[in-house]
């Protein structure tokens, strides 16, 4: 069967004779014109599977980089090459092409070639320490990573040697292995939070928080804690995207505002600015970041469905909503749609969530702009982000 396009997903489809269609999935990339032969299962209206073989692949896939690549579950496209931005756009093409016609032009940010992850998830099951495999929980193991940050990739037969010592504790369990901006400390963080930090001499147990440095401002979290996985490029495209937009006013309300990014990457932009978020952690080291920034700001430690008033805001004031990866919840987009707040910027890590919260709010909010940004290189994840114009009543 042959590769007709790209879908969103990374899905390749293809279409039988009798013109049914099929979407298939791959542990490598998938170019559209490939011919290939996959495993299927018939739904009722189409058919989804598993590419097997390729008959006839593109000339432009080249040998992965990654010795893993065919098991490991942490990467999409390996083989892509150079091309996997140009692979990543058309699906993200397919999606607002189907779910925002109306949008006619966006604008795509591919990752530098240098982008590294500055966090991993790692898995030790009490003999080897490295990725789940893909649909699978038994875990690969890695004595490197290219996709990371090369302290971190450095760090993992440390780390797995320390393991195997019982230097660090060695029930099976989740681990997450972290540094800051510029990359060079390394943190090795346990499900329960405990975290050691990599010195000269070995794992030394430490409660210092993980920082992150763009321009003049430094944004610091607990280890552990939530921040952008591939934090330089993210802060760089965020702020490029805001200003571009001019987003400015008098007071921002930066909802799920975690550790206090976009009102640090806003700046002075606003006069004032209030940040709702509900991990209470998370809260505390906002309020610490924005005075260290020099920017006042009010850190509520709440649920943002619970907090938000009938009405938020009033013209000149900006919302920025970041909401996590299942989209904005209904009482939530019901509360947005009658803020007083006559500009908006949603973010969205998963696509499908973000067009479904753009289509809720169009009875009251016009998508004035709208871009994609790949954050997440080397998968088939994108953040998509967009401004929107309060309608006129």
């Amino acid at each position: 069967m042959k590769i007709e396009r790209l879908a969103w997903g990374g899905k390749g489809m293809a279409r039988m004779d009798d013109g049914r269609i099929l979407l298939l999935s791959a542990p490598l990339a998938i170019f559209p014109g490939e011919q290939v032969v996959a495993q299927v299962i018939w739904k009722p209206r189409h058919g989804e599977g598993v590419v097997q073989r390729w008959i006839s692949a593109n000339p432009k896939r080249i040998p992965a980089a990654c010795p893993v690549a065919l098991e490991c579950g942490g990467c999409d496209l390996w083989e892509a090459g150079r091309q996997a931005p140009e692979l990543k756009r058309q699906m993200v093409e397919d999606l607002f092409r189907r779910q925002l016609p109306a949008a006619k032009e966006w604008r795509w940010l591919p990752a530098p070639e240098n982008t590294h992850r500055h966090r991993i998830q790692l898995h030790w099951d009490g003999s080897c320490l490295g990725f789940h495999q893909r649909q699978s929980h038994r875990v690969v193991p890695i004595k490197s990573c290219p996709v990371a940050a090369p302290c971190l990739s450095e760090a993992l037969p440390r780390m797995e040697e320390a393991l195997k010592e019982r230097m660090l504790p060695t029930r099976a369990q989740r681990w997450e292995l972290a540094t800051g901006t510029p990359a060079g400390q390394v943190y090795a963080i346990a499900e329960n939070g405990r975290t050691w930090t990599l010195e000269p001499d070995g794992w030394h147990s430490s409660q210092d928080p993980i920082r992150h440095t763009f321009g003049r401002r430094t944004w610091a979290h607990r280890a552990g804690g939530f921040f952008q996985v591939c934090a330089p490029w993210a802060m760089e495209a965020f702020q490029d995207l805001l200003k571009d937009w001019e987003f400015q006013g008098s007071t921002l309300f930066d909802l799920y505002g975690g550790v206090g990014l976009f009102s640090g990457l806003l700046g002075d932009r606003f006069s004032q600015r209030v940040l709702v978020e509900a991990d209470e952690a998370a809260v505390a080291w906002a309020k610490k970041n924005m005075e260290a920034q020099g920017l006042s700001a009010q850190c509520v430690a709440e649920d943002v469905e619970a907090w938000l008033p009938a009405r938020l805001g009033e013209p000149g004031d900006g919302i920025l909503v970041d909401p996590p990866r299942a989209g904005l919840a209904p009482g939530v987009v019901a509360r947005l749609l009658e803020a007083g707040a006559d500009r908006m910027v949603l973010v969205g890590c998963d696509g499908a969530a973000f067009c479904r919260d753009v289509q809720r709010l169009s009875e009251g909010w016009e998508l004035v702009d709208l871009a994609a940004v790949d954050l997440f290189p080397n998968t088939i994840h994108v953040e998509c982000v967009g401004i929107l114009r309060r309608r006129m009543a």
